[in-house]
């Protein structure tokens, strides 16, 4: 539900809720004044329970999808009622974005409420315009029909047409606003033939306020002590600041007010609504807020007190500005960013020059980009005044997490007006992100140099340095020299367990570098090394990547359902982080996986968004990530001339040796097969050089193979017997070097087509029962098809289908049948596949009905 503040959403949920007489109610609400209060939602599902700040959103949401499972145990609907979301601190915002995609098979709805506009997270505002589950309804004003039914409903009388006409024309329609004028002015004078217009202008503060001034002094001063407090408090706690010994009489002239609501635990005090709480706090004097404030300092402990002490402050505080910085470091160590940003920009609003204000600004910048929340670092970075190398330097970082046009000119002027004698880090942290920049820009050469800056810029076992040296290694592999950035990474412990905390970033790259040369073992060990500590919160620069690469080696290794989860993990992340190169080669992996296996709809919506990604970042290594995926699509479903629509706008781009690195983008082999297919045969071969040409000199056996197969093809094509033989022979030489089951399975099957023409049945017969026997593995389906035909010419019927097809089962129950059939739990079944124990037991409860089986053992049995 979206609405105006005082729209009346809070009320139609309670009343909604009220309604209800068979399900399982979680109710929570946002609040105000704990938009940094990590984990505050979240924490409010469970009472008596504490998430430590820090904690990653994705283990919180799968907390979150846990408490569902076990609320759902009883077979009763739960209702999940999140009201003010826009008000949620942005951990528990994520975490709960997180369960909520991951819910199908559940009976579980959600009912979240939020002021329009209120969701500038990207990934909220995506999920609820883009998922088929949500629906939402906008509140609009009350009718001046609505009203009379209110002002009857009220006992107030029966409203005039005029009345209730001019009260919607003043108010448009806000509820609350309308319950108050109702209150004070009354149906007569809302009736009244006057030209005068209604009491201008009579907002809900004015209307607040007078009930306030209506109540005696001791509870004016209790409201007020309560309104510093925020929207809910202790009952001492308020009396302390009031400076009232017994406030019991207090209590009960607010709460008859309708100003205060009691909570279940007694002492707490609640604000009826939050706009209550603003009015009257906003109509403090300056002098009264601060002395208010100075005394809640006082009831309080932690950071709150801080935050007090921060509001009570005169001015310039450059005492308490180091108070809050240094709670910031903390903070930071804690994995709490968020909370360390907050507390820097208060610090930067206390600070009594200008220079430090700007320098905790950038501090806070820097955080909140670590933090992956852009949105509010560009807040934070319009708020700096001064020109200066390093606010150049942070906000070409932006711009290059953004897709910035201006990011290379902002990075460019921060590495010409560093001063190389007193701003060294300012210079590296820009060359660095100048390399990072040219290498998703496909230029390598550019790269490098930068790179070669940026490490002569930062001292040996220094954070920087590891930065640097991260940043190189991604400037060797896109310039086709992946085994010397691997070099560069050998400050890293051989076991990716070993590498430190603080290395994470550069553990990432390695195993990046891995999927690029075919070291599938260890891309897959190394990610997901960083993939556990980043469910842990740990912070990364590149938590996107991590996510997409290590899908990408599952893809070539071919689990495909672990390439897919990690493929959806790292498209709610990119969606969540808004960032465009991240979220293109997200829809991407999926893409590839769903493509390949037949589910051309999702496939084809994953490219459209990946598409959509690119167009925001038109740099060659977005476009080629998505040209990839695009070719993979047309190819599986036999559309030659799509896979060279597919891979025109990396051509276009004029940067296809970077657009087209072997390792990194693999789609030249795909464009070759389309040309063949076409019957352009001198386009092929042209291409199949180019492809050589691009393989680099240590070699790429990958690569190396996908050229022979491709050579083989062109063979047959021009009937060549003697070259296709030749091809296929250095094809299957090279075979066992390629850890790649799909690859394996397209020479086979490529083979076999050869061999068949040639009339050598035995040979071909085994090619193709080779290769239908990893696409059945795999659950390659259009594939699996087109190696059952090729079988079919040759009067042999294919042993199976794909394990899906035979079984009887879909993809989702296959995925949960294989984990089952290991010996795994439901719970571990739906944490390794991130969805939660009812959609793992809906699909297992299918999966036994299709099989008629009833144990686990007979399901284990089934699938071996």
């Amino acid at each position: 539900m979206e609405g105006e503040a005082g729209g009346g959403k809070s009320t139609l949920l309670s009343a909604f809720l009220g309604s209800l007489s068979d399900a399982a109610v979680l109710e929570v609400s946002g609040d105000e004044a704990e938009t940094l209060l990590s984990y505050g939602i979240i924490d409010q599902l469970q009472p008596g329970t504490f998430t430590e700040p820090g904690t990653d959103p994705m283990a919180a949401g799968a907390r979150l999808l846990d408490l569902l499972d076990r609320r759902q145990a009883g077979g009763q609907v739960v209702v999940l009622a999140i009201d003010d979301l826009q008000w949620a601190d942005r951990p528990s915002s994520r975490a709960l974005l997180f369960a909520l995609r991951r819910l199908r098979a559940d009976k579980v709805l959600a009912v979240v409420s939020t002021r329009v506009g209120g969701l500038a997270d990207p990934g909220w505002a995506r999920f609820l315009s883009g998922d088929s589950r949500v629906t939402r309804i906008r509140l609009r004003g009350l009718s001046a029909g609505d009203l009379t039914e209110l002002a009857s409903a009220l006992g107030l009388g029966v409203l005039s047409r005029r009345g209730a006409s001019r009260l919607a024309a003043h108010t448009e329609g806000n509820a609350l606003y309308c319950r108050a004028l109702l209150d004070e002015i009354g149906i007569a004078g809302l009736s009244a033939a006057t030209d005068r217009g209604l009491p201008a202008p009579r907002d809900l503060s004015a209307v607040i306020l007078a009930r306030v001034a209506s109540l005696p002094a001791s509870a004016q001063s209790f409201l007020a002590a309560a309104s510093v407090l925020g929207q809910h408090a202790p009952m001492p706690a308020i009396a302390s600041v009031a400076g009232l010994p017994d406030a019991r009489g207090e209590v009960d002239a607010a709460v008859a007010a309708g100003l205060l609501t009691e909570g279940a635990p007694a002492p707490e005090l609640t604000f009826t609504h939050p706009l209550y709480r603003a009015a009257i706090y906003a109509d403090l004097s300056p002098t009264s807020r601060r002395e208010l404030h100075g005394r809640a300092a006082e009831t309080v402990a932690g950071r709150a007190r801080l935050a007090h002490r921060a509001a009570a402050s005169l001015g310039p505080d450059e005492a308490l500005a180091g108070e809050l910085e240094a709670s910031a470091l903390a903070t930071v160590a804690t994995g709490d960013l968020g909370a360390a940003a907050w507390a820097l920009e208060q610090a930067a609003a206390l600070s009594q020059s200008a220079p430090e204000r700007e320098r905790r600004l950038l501090d806070a910048a820097v955080i909140l980009l670590n933090a992956a929340d852009t949105t509010a670092a560009a807040r934070v970075l319009a708020s700096c005044q001064d020109s200066s190398a390093r606010r150049d330097a942070v906000t070409g970082l932006l711009g290059v997490f953004t897709g910035s046009p201006n990011a290379e000119a902002r990075l460019l002027a921060a590495w010409q007006a560093h001063d190389p004698e007193t701003e060294g880090q300012i210079g590296a942290r820009a060359a660095t992100s100048l390399t990072n920049w040219m290498v998703m820009s496909g230029r390598p050469e550019a790269a490098l140099s930068w790179a070669d800056r940026a490490v002569g810029g930062t001292v040996p076992g220094s954070t920087l340095r590891a930065m640097a040296r991260t940043a190189q290694a991604y400037a060797f592999a896109a310039a086709g020299r992946s085994p010397e950035g691997l070099a560069t990474l050998g400050f890293l412990p051989v076991s990716g367990n070993e590498v430190p905390i603080s290395e994470t970033d550069a553990l990432i790259m390695r195993g990046m570098l891995e999927v690029f040369v075919d070291d599938l073992p260890g891309a897959i060990a190394d990610l997901g090394v960083a993939t556990a500590r980043l469910g842990t919160g740990l912070p990364s620069s590149y938590p996107g990547p991590c996510l997409a690469h290590l899908s990408e080696a599952h893809f070539r290794r071919g689990d495909w359902d672990a390439a897919l989860t990690h493929a959806q993990l790292a498209t709610a992340l990119a969606q969540d982080t808004d960032r465009p190169l991240d979220l293109a080669r997200a829809h991407a992996r999926a893409a590839q996986v769903l493509a390949c296996r037949g589910q051309w709809p999702a496939a084809q919506a994953h490219v459209n968004a990946a598409r959509a990604a690119a167009e925001r970042l038109p740099l060659v290594y977005a476009v080629a990530t998505t040209a990839t995926a695009a070719a993979a699509l047309a190819h599986a479903r036999g559309d030659l001339a799509g896979v060279l629509r597919a891979t025109e706008p990396v051509r276009a781009t004029g940067l296809v040796g970077a657009g087209g690195r072997p390792g990194i983008f693999n789609w030249r082999a795909i464009e070759a097969d389309a040309l063949i297919g076409l019957g352009r045969l001198d386009d092929a071969e042209a291409m199949l050089d180019e492809l050589q040409a691009a393989i680099p000199p240590p070699g790429l056996a990958s690569a190396a193979l996908a050229l022979a197969r491709g050579r083989g093809n062109l063979a047959v094509a021009r009937g060549n017997a003697l070259q296709a033989e030749a091809a296929f022979t250095r094809a299957h030489q090279i075979e066992p070097d390629v850890p790649m089951p799909f690859e394996h399975a397209r020479l086979s099957l490529d083979d076999g087509r050869r061999l068949a023409a040639a009339q050598d049945r035995p040979a071909a017969v085994a090619q193709l029962e080779k290769a239908h026997r990893l696409f059945s593995d795999l659950g390659a389906d259009p594939y699996l098809q087109a190696c059952a035909a090729e079988l079919a010419a040759l009067e042999v019927t294919a042993a199976t289908s794909s394990p899906a097809e035979l079984l009887g089962l879909s993809r989702a129950e296959l995925a949960v049948s294989r984990l089952v059939a290991t010996g795994l739990t439901n719970r571990e079944v739906a944490s390794e596949l991130y969805v939660s124990v009812k959609t793992v037991e809906y699909h297992l409860r299918n999966s036994y009905i299709k099989l008629d089986i009833t144990s686990r053992r007979a399901l284990a049995a089934l699938l071996r």
